[in-house]
Order: structure tokens, then C-alpha cells, then sequence
């Protein structure tokens, strides 16, 4: 995912070295993997082999193969990291449904609404409702089930929700845990960032403030994340492709998190 935003550097030293890891990048996707989910399986492989063809236009017929893979296989999860939504989100059609009481983007009724926008199931997110000093991020809270309510066309109850995350969130409260919990996309300031800027980018200009705040977040702890692991939703990759994106790198990447 970061090599797609950095092979639109100025940089040569920059491009040659996304160049150089291609090939070892594509080793691994040809090997099947257990899961099948958008983060941390074979969905995820094909979606990166599409971002990727963009650029290598021959990576195309090994996206087909995966795609051939994955018609193989049961989706027996629902939600957006590891089950249908994520495989919709992917590009990959699956029957998508909603089970459990989780009420959350990364694996809950939020999630199903990306993709589903049902009113009864809009109706029963905003039933479960109501405001805390929890944690606020991408996979659950305001955030994340905001911007669901706003893609399924529930704009006006989206709205009221960003103006209340704006007006009380405080990274002292709502950031807290390892590095990854404060600074990753999952739970933390990137996933907020991304957010943010998507509202600001849709004309709700309370979140400019906050997408600002959290921008500036992530800068003066930039020393952080080599403490991070590699992957997209809780390590470095995640929260450098964040900052890039909102400074203006190519945003398609963005469809795996629901934020298209």
C-alpha cells in the first residue's frame, strides 16, 4: 500500500527503491494464504495486486488468479477486516449480512453499512447510540460509524455525530495504550486523521480542526514508529500512508478502509 503512494515521488532514490520491492512483494503473493479477508488475507492480496497493476499493468493476470482463489473459498466472517464486507470493499462480491451486537466500522454493523446501506440496520446503530470518554477511533466509536451513517445516506445524524467529536475529543482521553493503540490506524490518531480529513473533504468544516489536531499528532511522534510493526491497520505503513494521503498522495488506497 505505501509503495503505491511513494511510487508517485519526485524522487528517483524513492521510486527505484518501491521498484526493487516489487518483485519480492509478488513472490509472496503468489502463495495462498489461510485467511481470506481483506486485512491479513488473500482479499488483501487482491486488492494490493490492483493497485498495483496501475503501475505494472501485467500484475493484472495474477490478480485473476488470486480472484480464482478466493471463488474457491467460504466467507464465514461478515465484517470488514476479515470477512464479506472486506471482500466487497476488495472488488470481491460476496453476500454480505450482519450478525452479533458489535456496533463498530471494523467489525460491526457500521462495517455492513459501507456496503449495504439498509435503513432498518441505520435505525438500530443509532438506537445503540450515546456518548463516553472511551476510546474514539476507526474500528469503533463516533469516527468510524459516522462516516458509515454518512455514506448510507443518514447525513444529518453523521453530522451531529462530527460535531460532537469535534467538540470533546481530547487526545489525552481518547488515545491511550502502546504506541500502536495511540498512533496506528486501528484504534489511534491515523484512523482519526483519515476521517477527519474525509469530512473535511466533504464540506463538514468542523473536522478541519481535528484532522489538523491529529495531523499534528502524528508529526511530533514521528520517532515512535520505528516501535511499530509493518502492517497497514496497527503499524508504521498505516500511520505514514495516513500523513502522506492527507498531504495530498493518491487516495485509492483508502477503499480498503471503508473510506472511498
Amino acid at each position: 500500500m505505501l509503495a503505491t503512494l511513494l511510487a508517485g515521488s519526485s524522487d528517483r532514490t524513492v521510486r527505484a527503491a518501491v521498484r526493487s520491492a516489487v518483485p519480492d512483494w509478488l513472490d509472496a503473493a503468489v502463495r495462498p494464504m489461510p485467511r481470506v479477508g481483506l486485512h491479513g488475507g488473500m482479499a488483501g492480496t487482491l486488492f494490493g495486486l490492483e493497485l498495483l497493476a496501475a503501475m505494472h499493468p501485467p500484475v493484472s493476470r495474477l490478480s485473476q488468479r488470486v480472484s480464482g482463489w478466493l471463488g474457491e473459498r467460504r466467507f464465514e466472517e461478515f465484517d470488514l477486516v476479515s470477512g464479506a464486507v472486506g471482500a466487497c470493499l476488495a472488488g470481491y462480491p460476496q453476500p454480505v449480512w450482519f450478525a452479533g451486537e458489535d456496533t463498530g466500522l471494523a467489525h460491526g454493523a457500521a462495517g455492513v453499512l459501507l456496503v449495504s446501506p439498509q435503513p432498518d440496520l441505520i435505525s438500530w446503530l443509532l438506537e445503540q447510540s450515546f456518548v463516553d470518554q472511551r476510546r474514539q477511533g476507526w474500528c469503533y466509536g463516533i469516527p468510524g460509524i459516522a462516516w458509515a451513517l454518512w455514506t448510507a445516506g443518514a447525513r444529518a445524524d453523521a453530522v451531529r455525530l462530527v460535531r460532537i467529536l469535534c467538540q470533546t475529543f481530547d487526545p489525552e482521553v481518547n488515545l491511550y495504550g502502546r504506541d500502536a493503540d495511540r498512533l496506528g490506524i486501528c484504534h489511534g490518531a491515523a484512523g482519526v486523521l483519515l476521517i477527519a480529513d474525509a469530512f473535511a473533504r466533504s464540506g463538514i468544516t468542523g473536522a478541519v480542526g481535528l484532522r489538523d489536531l491529529m495531523q499534528a499528532y502524528l508529526l511530533e511522534r514521528l520517532d515512535l514508529l520505528p516501535s511499530l510493526d509493518e502492517t497497514l491497520l496497527t503499524g508504521a505503513s498505516g500511520v505514514l500512508a495516513a500523513l502522506l494521503t492527507v498531504d495530498g498522495a493518491n487516495p485509492r488506497w483508502l477503499r480498503s478502509l471503508g473510506l472511498h
